[in-house]
């Protein structure tokens, strides 16, 4: 991964509230090349979105109090141009994609999640 005209790593913030698929995102993202924020709530997710210059955020839909989809509304609202990807353990795709630049049902290979996120970053 390169980095930006700017010189630094794409930010990438990752909300989930499962602590071990936080971590593991956050590994592989960081093994890739990203700096990266991570977030175990909704709430938490959007005041580190407000704070800090993120170039991407990797949202998982079943959150305690929002759904991924809810946050990404949100966020668009705030930055319309931060892209957002959305990780669900749904079998159908959640109402309110719209919100989203992109979707992956969980348990993907890691691969398409990378490949997923150089996309929406125009890599």
């Amino acid at each position: 991964m390169g980095s930006t005209p700017t010189g630094k790593l794409p930010l990438i913030l990752c909300i989930d509230d499962a602590d071990i698929a936080l971590r593991v995102k956050k590994l592989l993202l960081a093994n890739a090349g990203y700096s990266v924020l991570t977030a175990n709530s909704a709430e938490a997710g959007f005041e580190l979105f407000k704070e800090n210059t993120v170039d991407l955020v990797v949202s998982d839909h079943f959150l305690s109090l929002k759904t991924g989809t809810e946050i990404a509304k949100e966020m668009k609202q705030l930055k319309p141009e931060v892209p957002i990807l959305i990780v669900s353990a749904a079998v159908e795709k959640p109402e309110g994609l719209e919100f989203a630049d992109g979707f992956l049902p969980k348990g993907e290979h890691a691969n398409v999640l990378l490949s997923a996120i150089a996309k929406l970053l125009g890599r």
